[in-house]
């Protein structure tokens, strides 16, 4: 890969922009928007920010050299949630730290939210940071529509340097839109060679090269690094040198769940037939391909990690690995996606490392994706602005003396303060589509550069398995304690939830009922329900510090 000359700018520090209140939900005495600052005279950590995409939970098999440097020098989050399980509203959702609702939904235009302005928002993670002195460095997929922000409108705000691909569903991408921190723009044409153009290693290159040279250049200035490998997204490339399938003996997780028909559930799901022959060879086959593609995501966090430690900088950096969301591979009789409220789809594995972190840590609180950019801003030194719905993290996870976060601050924090006890799930369907795919589901047929095993006879009249659809338009309650683990959710396909709106409701026991097979809505005492609703009815509406 050419290496280009990394010129950086000085960054202005300690800007504060405010914008003028709308008149909606105003904080009464103070602003309705402002950028946060930077507590002065504090020495300000790094950051390097790792999303995979569509990364289910069990799939951190393929990644055993993540789990040794970041599960075991650092902590791992057994609750952490996404607010809407689907690419670009979760996305939108960590980057501007604020809820489905308060994104746009459900009238934007990338899958119901406004991500385009939320990205570039004044008050994002990425503007927010540059704001206050830091350097921001983006390499891969930020959210669905960047193709355009990116490489036709050539959109930067907040971002110091840009290096990510236009066509980032394209594994071997031969177009990267480039912003150098001198402000020069352009799209960089690769040369067309799959052993070079591979999209996961790309994007390792360019950011390990990027924080290389600020590092040499501009050692006293912070940065934070954003990495966003598609894997293990379909198609799920693997790289061109991962010739052996090393998963090959690997089946789809046969959970409970799997393969089970739920009448009870909603009527996309309770129409969707049992998996056939077919089905399951191809599911297989996907689960292999996606260990695969991670293989080299893997690779990269290792690479970085060794990066920030021969550059002596290691102990100043904190490293935080996520995915959008979860998904599934045949539970429930839906093949394979996500878009569900179900735990397969919004549980995410989640891990951190860095300063007054313990080693092999564990945080048991509910999470989610909102509390990304809030933590990140915290450990910086940075008022969350106060269009944020989420809450920093830095309390529960710094436990041991830095220079960077005041563990004692922590500690008064949480005595204060009790942690939330439900997350909120919201999601509007985005069409209705099914996973027949049917050249891809006759085993025996090329997929991929990859054969489908065992051989049989191509179907002729391939079933649909219905992936989304009208009916999974919902909102709803995931609630832990030390005696409940529940799962509440409302459906109507018209986005109406007000006044006992909805028109279909599930209700799970998940302590009794892991695999949320068990619809016990109907057998459950009004009184209980009508107090999940009015839960739900406040946290669905919540913004700002009113939220939970």
């Amino acid at each position: 890969m050419r290496l280009v000359d990394l010129c950086l700018l000085a960054l202005a520090a300690n800007v504060a922009v405010c914008i003028a209140s709308d008149g909606k939900r105003v904080v009464r005495g103070e602003p309705e928007w402002r950028d946060g600052f930077r507590a002065p005279n504090k020495p300000r950590p790094n950051f390097v920010l790792i999303q995979t995409d569509d990364q289910a939970r069990w799939d951190m098999v393929a990644m055993n050299k993540t789990v040794r440097l970041l599960t075991n020098e650092g902590v791992s989050f057994s609750n952490y949630m996404v607010n809407t399980p689907i690419c670009c509203p979760s996305r939108t959702e960590i980057f501007s730290g604020r809820y489905y609702h308060n994104v746009g939904a459900p009238n934007g235009s990338c899958m119901h939210v406004n991500s385009e302005e939320m990205v570039f928002d004044k008050t994002s993670l990425f503007s927010t940071l540059q704001a206050n002195g830091y350097l921001t460095g983006i390499f891969g997929k930020v959210t669905n529509d960047q193709g355009g922000y990116f490489c036709r409108r050539m959109m930067d705000a907040g971002m110091t340097m840009i290096s990510s691909p236009c066509d980032y569903n394209n594994f071997y991408s031969q177009q990267y839109f480039v912003k150098l921190p001198n402000g020069t723009k352009y799209v960089e044409k690769l040369d067309g060679k799959l052993a070079t153009t591979y999209q996961t290693s790309q994007i390792g290159n360019r950011s390990i090269a990027w924080i290389k040279e600020i590092t040499a250049s501009d050692a006293d200035t912070p940065f934070f690094a954003y990495l966003g490998p598609h894997a293990p997204h379909y198609p799920a490339d693997p790289a061109p040198w991962q010739t052996d399938n090393i998963f090959a003996d690997v089946k789809a997780p046969r959970t409970p769940n799997w393969n089970e028909s739920c009448p009870d559930k909603h009527e996309m799901i309770a129409d969707n037939p049992p998996l056939n022959e077919n089905a399951t060879v191809f599911l297989d086959h996907q689960h292999q391909i996606r260990l695969l593609s991670l293989l080299s995501v893997d690779d990269v966090i290792e690479s970085v990690y060794n990066t920030l430690k021969e550059l002596n900088i290691l102990d100043n950096t904190y490293i935080i690995f996520t995915s959008d969301h979860g998904y599934h591979l045949g539970q429930w009789c839906i093949p394979s996606s996500k878009e569900q409220p179900y735990d397969t789809d919004i549980f995410v594995t989640t891990l951190m490392r860095g300063p007054g972190i313990g080693a092999g840590s564990t945080v048991d609180a509910m999470v989610g994706n909102v509390d990304i950019t809030p933590t990140i801003l915290d450990l910086a030194g940075i008022e969350k602005p106060m269009a944020m719905d989420g809450k920093s993290l830095a309390k529960l996870v710094v436990t041991e003396e830095n220079k960077f976060y005041d563990v004692s601050r922590g500690a008064a924090e949480i005595a204060a303060d009790e942690w939330r006890k439900t997350f909120l799930i919201e999601y509007k369907s985005v069409g209705k589509f099914d996973n027949t795919h049917p050249v891809m589901w006759w085993p025996g047929k090329d997929f991929h550069g990859r054969h489908v095993h065992p051989p049989a006879a191509p179907c002729k009249t391939c079933p649909h398995w219905w992936l989304d659809g009208p009916s999974n338009t919902y909102r709803g309650l995931r609630l832990k304690n030390s005696t409940h683990d529940l799962f509440y959710g409302e459906f109507n396909p018209e986005w109406q939830f007000t006044n006992k709106t909805a028109l279909f409701y599930e209700f799970y026991d998940v302590k009794k009922d892991p695999d949320q097979l068990n619809n016990i809505f109907k057998g459950t005492p009004e009184a209980v329900l009508s107090d999940l609703q009015q839960q739900l009815n406040a946290y669905s509406t919540c913004w700002g510090k009113s939220c939970p």
